[in-house]
């Protein structure tokens, strides 16, 4: 049998290709899941931020989103919610972490793992769909797989955060049933999709919008075609008599919902005091909008000359798959900075392969895949400009483009050559996997990760739930590669506990505990056997550790 023989064979076995991607998506388990690799420069304040959110998640405290409590000058608990976002992602990790309450590394641990199934389920579905679309599963394939060993999506693709990889996956899942919904005109799954895809994350919205204007637009383009003496009365009316607008109707109506409950929550759990419009939570949704805008942030990366060639830049390195990259975090990519052509000769292919591909059903499904992050970049422009990862939205740009050559490779040169590229693809993205798991993980900042989840270990176990506890904020603490800032970390290995980041005598005496990372010879210590982070209860003893300024000494005991 000849090398085409067996080629030909192998496109015989329809179920090959998915047992393939199922083989790749297996390698980010095998290099990302590694029980002591927990945090990578970058990723780690989000994953502070969302695990403590879960982990502080619970009837107890109505299920407000927050990710600490401090005291204010009253002496009064007051929360620091992180609610903007659907409430779906923080129960997943909860329920997740739930059986590993007690352990900080299992608990993470498992919560990346989780991270990584949705990164693996947000390709399965991106592969169902192009499949469907194109008729052709190995050109679903390969642009699959080239699309997610991007930079960005094997970067964060473990990274704690709801607005990553969960809302990755409930834009994939949606657009799997946006192509159901148009071949098969099944329209209610379509409608639990997305209604799914809104308790993951916003970013829904953004391929919903899309594929509504350019449904609806097609539909009117029909009416005129069909019946081109239709009256002004059938072109107004028909968005209503439309499902697309029924969708829309209907996402619209269940974000409010998610919004109105989480605002509410918030409400009450500040005791009523502040006014709706000063949440925080609120703030932030409208700054995240562009109705609202916080100072401390530079207003020059908001302006459009730098955020366009921001976007362009976050495109061309969202297209290519991370081999062909530097390893090395914060200089990924950079002798690409001047591929803005690259990509412009790119685009200007891809519409002559779209040209070619006239006829091709369903082109519509495939601009508003490849519309949507751009969709969601203009209209978030404060939230896209100001964090990196939003560069994973822009995916369905290269999932377009991979699929229309592959398309136009398929149609001149056959079937046999596609099968040829898929079978090069696998090795391409499983050692763009391999090579981001290598980024940020050498063996000393192993070492110091492990040592300071035992020594919070013996803290947490030390120290009651509902206790107040003090810690110092100190330059030295800043710099630790794991803590990513004093709040950001403690937030996370001190789930519920109540926590005191101030030089307010009044506030830091009210503590029952301290945490320092200096110890004193004498002191009584309830942590004896650590080494970088000391636990000590309050005591008149607590007057000479110099980590606490002499405000905050407790001389009264």
């Amino acid at each position: 049998m000849t090398i085409a023989d067996k080629f030909a064979s192998v496109r015989k076995w329809p179920n090959l290709p998915l047992a393939l991607l199922l083989i790749a998506l297996s390698t980010v388990f095998l290099f990302g899941g590694e029980r002591h690799r927990f945090y990578r420069p970058g990723s780690n304040i989000l994953t502070a931020n969302y695990m403590a959110v879960a982990m502080n998640l619970s009837l107890e405290h109505n299920f407000v989103g927050h990710y600490y409590r401090t005291l204010i000058p009253e002496g009064d608990v007051v929360y620091f919610p992180y609610n903007r976002f659907p409430p779906g992602g923080y129960a997943l990790i909860k329920l997740a972490t739930l059986p590993f309450v007690d352990s900080l590394s299992a608990s993470l641990y498992v919560g990346r793992l989780l991270m990584l199934s949705f990164f693996a389920g947000a390709a399965l579905f991106a592969y169902l769909a192009l499949s469907r679309i194109v008729a052709n599963r190995w050109i679903a394939l390969i642009s699959t797989l080239l699309a997610f060993s991007s930079y960005y999506c094997l970067f964060h693709n473990d990274t704690v955060a709801t607005d990553a990889m969960p809302d990755l996956f409930g834009v994939m899942l949606t657009f799997h049933g946006i192509a159901i919904f148009a071949q098969e005109g099944r329209f209610r799954q379509l409608l639990l999709k997305a209604c799914l895809a809104l308790l993951l994350g916003w970013h829904v919205y953004a391929l919903l919008l899309t594929f509504i204007v350019i449904g609806l637009g097609s539909e009117l383009i029909k009416l005129s075609t069909r019946r081109p003496r239709a009256s002004i009365y059938s072109y107004m009316t028909l968005p209503f008599r439309s499902r697309y607008m029924l969708l829309g109707g209907v996402s619209l109506l269940g974000g409010v919902g998610i919004l109105a409950f989480n605002f509410t929550n918030e409400y009450f759990a500040m005791n009523g005091e502040t006014p709706l419009m000063e949440l925080r939570s609120v703030k932030s949704t409208l700054r995240r909008t562009g109705l609202g805008l916080n100072d401390t942030y530079d207003k020059g990366i908001l302006e459009w000359q730098p955020f366009l060639k921001e976007q362009i830049y976050r495109l061309v390195i969202a297209s290519m798959p991370y081999a062909f990259a530097e390893s090395e975090y914060g200089k990924a990519l950079s002798k690409f900075e001047q591929t803005p052509w690259v990509l412009l000769a790119t685009v200007m292919g891809a519409g002559a392969l779209l040209i070619d591909l006239r006829r091709f059903r369903h082109k519509t499904l495939l601009a508003a895949l490849s519309l949507f992050g751009v969709c969601w970049a203009l209209l978030a422009r404060q939230q896209v400009a100001l964090h990196d990862f939003e560069g994973i939205y822009y995916i369905g740009i290269p999932l377009v483009l991979f699929t229309l050559l592959l398309l136009f490779i398929h149609k001149r040169l056959g079937g046999r050559l596609v099968v040829a590229l898929a079978i090069t693809a696998l090795p391409l993205f499983g050692l763009s996997a391999y090579q981001m798991s290598l980024v940020g993980n050498d063996a000393e900042t192993a070492e110091f990760q492990n040592a300071i989840f035992n020594e919070f270990q013996a803290i947490r176990d030390k120290m009651p739930q509902d206790k107040v506890v003090y810690i110092p904020i100190r330059p030295s603490w800043q710099a630790d590669t794991v803590f990513a800032g004093t709040t950001r970390a403690s937030i996370f290995y001190l789930s519920g506990r109540v926590i005191v980041h101030t030089k307010n005598p009044e506030l830091c005496r009210l503590a029952d505990f301290v945490i320092t990372a200096q110890r004193e010879e004498g002191t009584a210590l309830l942590t004896p056997n650590n080494r970088l982070r000391f636990l000590y209860e309050r005591s008149p003893e607590l007057t000479h550790i110099s980590h606490i300024p002499e405000v905050c000494q407790w001389k009264d005991g």
